[in-house]
């Protein structure tokens, strides 16, 4: 029988001493390897920015470029560089493009955008219209609105009837929109359909969003008042509950059509970029998207909120 071979502490040290150093010239191959790769694949970029942020000789057409795209003075024409060329490339993209909402913020838009959601969600508000009978606006599909939702989810609950409020509600996030949904629906229940486009395999995705709360919200009557700027997560809301629930009735106008959903990233120096990403069917799989959510009750003018309350009154009615 062979003997086991006895290893001195020494021994040990050393053999755990080459583990580590061959783990850390593996991670140090692997990590040249993927920048030798980056480098490779943006080459011809990296060459045209060194090229005109650096060497280009015209530096007044520059200024002009940085002033006009991004607001901004500078001499470091490399430091923005990037940004410059985001700019220009989303530009160009709306305007070959029916695309409006690709475009990149600048530090002071975005501050902008994100207190200006924050400034909409905070006029959101609850309270009961009638004896029975809930009302809820929801002035945009956002954080701030789901959480304003769910803080008041038990008290809304204690009542027979809903009018939710969409009006002007020109959308959100999408997450958002389906936490909002899932107080409404039954686990498992679909909720939409997301697809997007992913071409480091060259493939089409589609993303089936299931609920994957237990239903909360039970109601006689949920009406949805809607108009012409109710568009893209609050249509989709809109949908999530109609093709759902047989309880509930939309009442307004035509609504915007906006069937795409978009992404938001982050850059450096306060930047960010947005950009179209998603196409977004309802649950029976059909688009919105230029198209709008026809109304079940027409009604345009002053009056739209009486006119729910006398029509769940109705409703209340024929149910006894």
């Amino acid at each position: 029988m062979r003997k086991k071979a006895y290893l001195t502490p020494s021994d040990r040290l050393k053999r755990q001493y080459m583990r580590f150093k061959i783990i850390s010239l593996s991670v140090i191959a692997i990590l040249f390897g993927g920048l030798a790769v980056l480098v490779y694949t943006n080459y011809d970029y990296l060459i045209f920015k060194n090229l005109i942020a650096h060497h280009y000789i015209h530096t007044e057409t520059l200024d002009t470029l940085f002033a006009n795209h991004l607001g901004i003075e500078t001499e470091n024409f490399g430091r923005n560089f990037d940004n410059l060329v985001i700019s220009i490339v989303t530009r160009e993209i709306r305007q070959v493009s029916d695309d409006r909402y690709t475009y990149q913020y600048t530090p002071v838009q975005r501050t902008a955008s994100i207190e200006g959601v924050r400034t909409r969600a905070a006029s959101a508000e609850f309270y009961e219209i009638a004896p029975g009978i809930a009302y809820v606006f929801l002035p945009n599909i956002s954080s701030y609105v789901r959480d304003f939702v769910m803080d008041n989810r038990h008290e809304i609950n204690q009542f027979d009837n809903l009018i939710l409020d969409l009006r002007g509600n020109t959308g959100g996030v999408l997450d958002d929109f389906h936490a909002i949904a899932e107080l409404f629906l039954e686990r498992g229940v679909t909720i939409g359909y997301e697809t997007a486009r992913q071409t480091v395999i060259n493939w089409i995705f589609g993303s089936h969003r299931r609920s994957r709360g237990n239903q909360f919200f039970e109601f006689d009557n949920i009406v949805i008042l809607q108009n012409h700027n109710t568009a893209s997560a609050s249509e989709g809301l809109i949908m999530a509950l109609k093709e759902n629930l047989d309880n509930v009735t939309t009442i307004g106008t035509l609504t915007y059509g906006k069937g795409i959903g978009q992404a938001t990233l982050p850059l450096r120096g306060g930047f960010a970029v947005r950009a179209t990403v998603i196409l977004i069917e309802t649950p029976s799989g059909n688009t919105v998207h230029d198209i709008g959510i026809t109304p079940d009750i027409e009604f345009e003018g002053e009056g739209i909120v009486e006119f729910a309350l006398n029509w769940i009154a109705g409703e209340s009615e024929t149910g006894e």
